[in-house]
């Protein structure tokens, strides 16, 4: 090669590093320009005489300086920054929100049951009753405020949403057109790669991280491959999908990112994180709806346990409260905390609601019902923001159905729910919305009592009893209305607690205070702690009641035997929270097996209290000489020897006699004309007589102290009366027996629960007595406003027990930490996003100081050549002129 062709080499070379220097100059501040250089290559050399001759110099590249490692780092640091921006950005306006006093809900609530403590005081004041209805008032509109502003910040987060997601669509349409260009770039073949569209292909890339996490996967062809979130294909090559937002803003339920590829579409918001896209949808899943779902769960909670307290109470008027605020299981309400999706399968005819059965079980989360297959039946309940399954299982065939949660229940009226269905439940967001107050008049404020007590006139002992307690009005169960009240407050019976002896008593229907009556189920030989404060009444309102009114009940025996067959039970027992049922058996028992027995085998089974007695009462008593009659219980006999007219009062007068027969352990009480003996441990109790007198030895039904059989006895003979078993069952304890012997196969049970409370203390003896009676002259009583003032502190939310005042300072304080936490989270992520920045500027920015010292470099490298090729000249012009 010529002298002058190696010159110009060095001229085109030179003039393209030129020429690239001055592009990186003029793009300095261009977004995502990365810095190109010029590599140099000598030309092959040619083979000559003297040896191998240089041929030059060539451009082997224009490359641009970008480190792939780099970029996905930045892009990391990016979208960690991008999400704890947004983040910051929300909490912050929370945080004003809850934080400060005056758009608070703590004053509300306080001036509420302040109000509630003054009424109380003086339950007779009618402008103290109005102001408690006045600051009711009062905390409706601030749990309406607070709600108000916090769906607003919702409304405002889906339209950001909403734009992010838009910003998303028209990059990733971007880069799939960039993905076509890159391909079909001219010397790609070559190896040669399209500088400029990579640059902006890498830009695109870097803002999308700003709005959502990405990642990346190189094709042969130079396109890459775009997931964003935990791996969801945005972009695949030249072919793209699209994001968008479920529902509208004027459907309710939470809005969902759908990602469209094709025909079908897929919730990813789960999926979603990183960037302002993630941190929008962080704050709103675990931030604003909890925080929503908290205000809600609050307003339930006062609007639920205001009102349980309020309608056991009694008005001025001396009726039953009503409901103070508005109900929160109404029909309606119920219906709006489910929202079915919309891509459910028609047709659309599912017809569901979702009601509280206790605030005090309540969460903050949602959740998604899914029916997921295989069949139709089959359901799971996810917690909306983890996904995780929470409850799962199958519905019946037939509806309606119900599936039960913490504090919630989801019921299932009609309709074709079928597998692919999916439903939003959120038992608490709209609680504060919802929340009103029913109560106008202020003579209806509910601070009396409708129930209370009074000891008998003629008691002996120490005995006291409390002036009573209402728990429910409506059976905590099955919701209907308890039985122990009437429509109109009254107790339905009046009651009257009996003394039988100083450990037990009996308590019975006073409809007739001058004849008191069994109740059914009775109560007739309750156990008494003397000196400690005794519940009368079952305190588990799923408590049931069975007694033993089986054949035995009509049979009497002799000697050692009662005349009872065998029998065997079983008790099952099933767990509240799983649903699992065990079963235990109790026996085989008897034959002859005593009730004292019979109730100790059943006592020693999980969730069964059972107490035996025996009842004989001797009757039609009759015959003058002298009568031996002996008593014989548990193998100890004592024998009563009456000289005179055999009668009630001489067989009793027998018995005060006798020091041996106390240590029988019966009860003794004659009314004149019969006798009645009673075990209060329900041991077998014989009869025999020997002598001139005769009398009947009678069984008694507990139910109706009638008599449920008799036996004649004369001189020589003898009748053995076995007891009966009174049983109490824990909420999910059944018992069933093989036969009708002792208990019915399948014995009829009935509430234990009364819905109210008496607690008796002291020393009472036997004979003492204490009526329980409806409370009509309450215009002075305080007890229920004491009640609903305690709430104040005494209420519970969650599993942690939460009061109201707790429970919002606990919103507040997890707001604020979140929001403390976050600032500092985002301080972090500046500094590696800055940091990130620095190194790509280092390895791909453009140095106007180095770029410049290039310019002067290549200049000089130009000038050069050009000095090569103007000496090349004049050696050939030299050459030429020889030849002239």
């Amino acid at each position: 090669m010529s002298l002058i062709n190696i010159g110009l080499t060095g001229l085109q070379s030179n003039q393209s590093a030129l020429s690239t220097t001055g592009n990186n100059v003029t793009n300095a501040n261009t977004p995502g320009y990365s810095r190109q250089q010029v590599d140099f290559a000598a030309n092959a050399s040619q083979s000559g005489a003297a040896g191998f001759q240089g041929k030059g110099v060539s451009i082997a590249d224009i490359r641009r300086l970008n480190d792939e490692f780099i970029n996905t780092q930045l892009r990391s640091d990016t979208t960690l920054h991008g999400e704890q921006e947004a983040l910051v950005a929300n909490l912050r306006e929370l945080d004003n929100l809850l934080g400060t006093e005056n758009t608070g809900l703590s004053q509300s609530i306080d001036s509420y049951f302040g109000a509630l403590q003054s009424a109380a005081e003086d339950p007779s004041s009618i402008p103290l009753r109005q102001q408690v209805i006045s600051q009711a008032e009062a905390l409706n509109a601030r749990f309406k405020s607070i709600d108000g502003q916090l769906q607003n910040r919702e409304r405002t987060l889906d339209q950001k949403l909403s734009a992010d997601i838009t910003e998303i669509n028209s990059l990733a349409s971007g880069i799939a057109e960039l993905n076509q260009a890159i391909a079909a770039a001219p010397g790609r073949a070559q190896g040669k790669e399209a500088n400029d569209l990579l640059d902006q292909r890498d830009e695109k890339l870097r803002e999308l991280s700003e709005l959502v996490q990405v990642r990346t996967n190189s094709n042969s062809d130079g396109t890459i491959n775009v997931q964003i979130g935990q791996g969801q294909e945005l972009v695949n090559g030249a072919n793209k999908s699209q994001l968008r937002l479920s529902g509208s803003s004027d459907q309710s339920g939470r809005r969902e990112i759908m990602l469209v590829r094709g025909g079908s579409e897929k919730n990813i918001t789960a999926e979603i994180s990183g960037g302002s896209l993630g941190g929008n949808l962080r704050f709103r899943d675990q931030v604003l709806e909890p925080t929503i779902n908290s205000i809600g769960r609050i307003a339930l909670g006062v609007a639920e346990q205001v009102n349980q307290v309020h309608e056991r109470g009694s008005t001025l008027d001396g009726n039953m409260g009503g409901l103070f605020f508005s109900d929160i299981n109404d029909p309606a309400v119920a219906e709006r905390r489910i929202t079915p999706a919309s891509n459910n399968a028609q047709p659309d005819d599912r017809l569901a609601s979702v009601v509280i059965t206790d605030t005090s079980k309540l969460d903050t989360r949602s959740y998604n019902l899914e029916f997921t297959g295989p069949t139709d039946r089959d359901y799971q309940l996810r917690d909306a923001v983890t996904g995780v399954q929470v409850q799962g299982g199958k519905i019946p065939q037939e509806l309606p159905a119900t599936i039960s949660g913490e504090g919630f229940a989801i019921n299932l009226q009609s309709g074709s729910f079928q597998q692919g269905d999916s439903f939003q439940i959120r038992p608490t967001f709209a609680g504060a919305r919802d929340f009103a107050v029913a109560l106008e008049r202020p003579q209806d404020l509910a601070l009396g009592s409708p129930i209370k007590a009074t000891t008998g006139t003629g008691n002996q002992g120490t005995g006291s009893i409390t002036q009573g307690e209402m728990l429910d009005v409506r059976d905590p169960v099955t919701g209907r209305p308890l039985q122990s009240l009437d429509s109109n407050g009254n107790m339905s019976p009046p009651l009257t607690v009996r003394f039988i002896s100083d450990t037990r008593f009996e308590v019975l229907d006073a409809t007739d205070p001058a004849n008191p009556k069994p109740l059914n189920p009775p109560m007739n030989n309750q156990r008494f702690n003397p000196g400690s404060s005794n519940d009368l009444f079952a305190t588990d309102p799923g408590a049931r009641s069975i007694s033993s009114m089986g054949n035995a009940l009509g049979i009497i025996g002799s000697g050692d035997n009662n005349g009872f067959a065998a029998q065997e039970l079983t008790v099952r027992n099933r767990d509240s929270v799983t649903g699992k049922v065990t079963e235990t058996t109790v026996g085989p028992l008897g034959p002859d097996a005593s009730a004292r027995d019979i109730a100790n085998a059943l006592s020693n089974s999980r969730g069964v209290s059972a107490t035996a007695y025996t009842e004989v009462r001797l009757a039609d008593i009759g015959g003058a000489g002298p009568t031996d009659l002996t008593v014989t219980v548990g193998g100890q006999a004592v024998t009563l020897t009456v000289t005179g007219e055999l009668n009630a009062d001489s067989i009793n007068q027998a018995i005060a006699d006798s020091e041996e027969f106390a240590g029988l352990g019966l009860v003794a009480k004659s009314d004149g004309e019969g006798l009645t003996l009673l075990s209060d441990r329900g041991d077998d109790i014989t009869v025999a007589l020997d002598g001139a007198g005769t009398l009947d030895v009678q069984k008694i039904n507990p139910y109706d102290r009638s008599v449920a059989t008799s036996q004649a006895l004369a001189s020589g003979g003898n009748a053995t009366v076995g007891g009966v078993v009174d049983v109490t069952l824990a909420d999910g304890v059944r018992v069933n027996a093989n036969n009708n012997e002792f208990f019915r196969q399948s014995p009829a049970s009935s509430s234990a629960y009364t819905g109210f409370q008496f607690q008796i203390s002291g020393r009472p003896v036997a004979g003492d007595s204490f009526d329980l009676r409806s409370n009509p002259d309450g215009t002075a009583d305080n007890r229920n406003g004491l009640a609903l003032g305690s709430l104040k502190n005494g209420a519970s939310l969650g599993r942690d027990g939460q009061n109201f005042g707790t429970a919002y300072a606990s919103v507040v304080e997890a707001v604020g930490s979140a929001t403390r936490s976050a600032q500092i989270d985002e301080e972090a992520a500046r500094t590696l996003k800055r940091q990130s920045e620095d190194r790509w500027q280092s390895a791909s920015g453009v140095n106007l100081d180095e770029e410049a010292g290039k310019l002067i470099q290549y200049q000089a490298a130009y000038n050069a050549s050009a000095q090569v090729v103007s000496i090349a000249r004049d050696l050939f012009d030299t050459l030429l002129g020889t030849f002239r």
